[in-house]
Parts: C-alpha cells; structure tokens; sequence
C-alpha cells in the first residue's frame, strides 16, 4: 500500500517523516525551486517517489501512479485545485480510497462532501492528527456540511495504541463533551455505559468545541489538560502560598479564584486548593470536607512539593478517573509515577480483584507505550490501608493521588479505605472524585 501527499506547502515535510516510517509514498509537485529545495530536504527518507507533474493532469495519475496501492490521498493544495484533483479521481478513475484535505480551517463547501473528501484543520491539533493517521492512536474526522462546522461534531477511529482502547464509555468523563455513536465492524452501537471500546472503533463525538477538542487530544496522545476536563477555573482557599506558586505554574487553570465561601456557585469550576486540615474526634478536616462535598478535584497542601514522586492508590471505587488523572499529573509535573494497588491474600483473591490487576497491568503497559513517563505499578497483599501507610513510610514520595465517591466516607462500622488513607497520609493530597456520566 502506498499514500500520495500533493504538494510541499507548510507541514508536509513533518508528515512526510511520519508516513514513510509506515509505507510508501508519492510526492506530485509541479517543478520548481521550490520543489527542488524540498527534495534535498527529503534526502535520507525512504519510501519517497518524487512526480514532477501536474496532480489535475489524467496522465499523472495514469502513468507515474498505481491508483490500486493508494490508501490515501493527503492534498496541501488550495481549495479549488483539491476539488479538481479529487473529482479526477472519483469520477475518472472511480478511486475509493482516501482523499484528505489539509486546511488552515474547515471550509464550508458541498463538493468536498459529494467527493467524499474529509477535511483536516491545521490548527493546534495537526501534528497529533498526521502522527495519528496512520501509525498513531487515532484518525480524525471533521464532517462537512453537518451542523455548525465550527468543531463541535468529529469522528474519531481508534487506532491499537488509543489511550481509549479498552476503556468502557463510564469511564471517559469528560464535560461538554460526549460519544454520541459508535460504529464497529460495519455495526451501529448505541453508546451504552458499560460498551468497552475497541480499535477500530469509530466515535463521533459531539459537544462545545473547546471540550470536543479535549476529548480528541485525549483519544489521540492522552495530551495532559488537566483540570480542564472538569473545568477551567480554580479556587485558592488557603495552604502554603509557596506550594500554590509551584502548582499553579504547572496546571492548565485559566483563572483563578479566592471565592471560597461559596465554591459551589463557581461556573465552571476545575479545581480547589486549600490547607490539609487534619480531622480531630469533633473536627472534620479539609479532606472529610472534599469526601463530602468537593464534586471536582480539590489539592490538600502539606508542603511536600516538589513533586517529584507521586504515589496513586488504586484501591478506589473511582480508580479510571484516578489513573487518568494521575498520568495527568506525571506529565505536568514530570513526576515518577507509582501505581499501588493491595490486592487480597492469594487464598482470599476472587475473579474480580484477578480482573482488576490484569486491567491495571494492560494500563501500566500502554502508558509507557505511548508517553515517557517513568511509571511504576506495585502489587502488594494485605490490608489496603495499612500497606498503603507503610509503603509511604518505605519511599520518600511528595504528593498522593486518591480517587472517591463523593459522598461516602468512614463510618463507625463500615471503613472506606480511601478515606482512611487520605486521613492518614502526611503528604500533600490531590483528592479525584468519580464523575457521574449524564444519561
């Protein structure tokens, strides 16, 4: 199988390194300086043919290429001469395969949507997209002559490496943003909760642009956004102003806040910072606070930054959100990361807790697969909380990464170990809620 790209304008010779480490491909460019510069630039590459014609002339694609092995068609040309070229091959050569268009924005045009002629916009997202198209994590889409046009519709294909893949639809939660279909194997499924994803799954996702874009980062490099998935402003309450300078560099918050005696009326709210308070017999501190009520993720500062090794208990009921999350954090902060998970004595494990581990090993691989964090999953046997105490003792780590249900916390006979553990850490505590999916 071959790719054909169409002209060298911007960006072509990036994408023309990624495609031939997959297959072969032909470059038409009319002679010229230009064109000249750009194959002496292009020495070293393999894979390359070079056609110096016309991509509009029937004698281009008739001689120099062979239309069977072409999987797709990838045009830098203007509008008109993309139009010219893809109605040459779909009505003259009656070509099937791909043919994409590389625009500074999506045009609104109804011959690329009769020519079946998908648009890629160049903005922000382009280097992710053309990593993605053929040897990445995801093939995106954006429909022509569908709704707005301004982003807020995309179909995402999953590729085997898709941070996505495997993961069941409950447990990509992100706002304003939402899986509206899935199509699978020629196959239409509607998006239940529990449906696992696959590779090879195409997603068309819809919601507010800025949060659609989120979700394609997110399906595509796991691109660090956080807290922007839940919101983009945060709230400073209290806590060591050192460390808050310290965090608030590295964040995504696009505003900040010291509006703390009313946090749930703030719109769009991503983020709390305050104070670890420890809890006293009466007393709640700032952690049984955020079990309580924080529906967003909240930091409690100790004073343990930097963060140079994070410690994330999977021992949670919110344990997706958590992981998610936690590589969120490693790549912001360019933290060693620690995945502890205490499991059951080997006599006592049931079939479930077998399930869990298999998923967190899988997870563990496919991060280091496709980011460069240094992350470290450990299995321990035990009590989850005692092991999880002693493990802290044992490491010298700086900030501890606890997933919850909002809500519950330790009663007097029924203990919620990631209660117990935040309660008890002496690091500094990013407390992640589970994120109820709207219906």
């Amino acid at each position: 199988m071959s790719v054909v790209i169409i002209g060298v304008g911007r960006y072509a010779r990036e994408v023309l390194e990624i495609v031939t480490a997959i297959t072969e491909v032909y470059v038409i460019e009319k002679p010229g300086e230009h064109i000249q510069k750009f194959v002496e630039e292009a020495k070293g590459l393999e894979k390359v043919k070079f056609v110096f014609e016309s991509a509009t002339d029937v004698e281009t694609w008739r001689e120099k290429v062979n239309l069977s092995e072409v999987e797709a068609v990838i045009s830098f040309l203007k509008l008109e001469s993309t139009l010219e070229v893809a109605k040459l091959l779909r009505e003259f050569f009656n070509y099937e395969g791909e043919i994409i268009y590389v625009a500074n924005e999506r045009p609104e045009n109804e011959e690329l949507q009769k020519l079946k002629v998908d648009t890629v916009s160049i903005p922000n997202v382009l280097r992710v997209i053309f990593k993605n198209l053929l040897i990445g994590k995801g093939i995106i889409r954006y429909p022509v002559g569908i709704g707005l046009e301004k982003g807020e519709i995309v179909e995402i294909t999953l590729t085997e490496y898709s941070p996505l893949v495997y993961k069941r639809l409950r447990d990509i939660k992100i706002r304003k943003a939402r899986v509206a279909l899935v199509y699978r194997n020629g196959k239409l499924l509607l998006p239940r909760s529990n449906l696992r994803l696959q590779s090879g799954d195409r997603l068309l996702v819809v919601g507010e642009p800025s949060s659609v874009n989120v979700f394609i980062h997110t399906a595509t490099e796991g691109i660090s956004d956080f807290p922007l998935n839940w919101g983009s402003a945060g709230v400073y309450c209290s806590g060591n102003e050192k460390e808050f300078n310290y965090l608030k560099e590295k964040v995504k918050v696009r505003e900040w806040l010291e509006d703390c005696e009313k946090i749930q009326e703030i719109e769009n709210l991503g983020l709390i910072v305050l104070e670890k308070k420890e809890s006293g017999f009466l007393k709640k501190g700032s952690v049984d606070r955020a079990f309580e009520e924080f529906s967003v993720p909240s930091f409690h500062l100790k004073g343990t930054y930097p963060y140079e090794k994070v410690l994330a208990s999977a021992n949670t009921d919110a344990r997706e959100v958590l992981l998610s999350t936690a590589v969120d954090i490693a790549v912001q902060f360019g933290s060693k990361l620690f995945i502890l998970y205490v499991k059951p004595f080997e006599k006592m494990i049931s079939e479930k807790e077998k399930e869990v581990i298999e998923g967190l090993k899988s997870f563990a691989e496919r991060v280091r697969k496709i980011t460069k964090i240094n992350l470290e999953l450990v299995i321990r046997e035990g009590n989850p909380v005692r092991e999880t105490l002693k493990f802290m003792d044992e490491e010298s780590f700086n900030l501890l990464l606890i997933g919850y249900k909002v809500g519950r916390t330790t009663k007097l006979f029924s203990p919620y170990s990631p209660h117990l553990i935040a309660r008890k850490s002496k690091l500094s505590t990013l407390l992640v809620p589970e994120v109820v999916l709207e219906q």
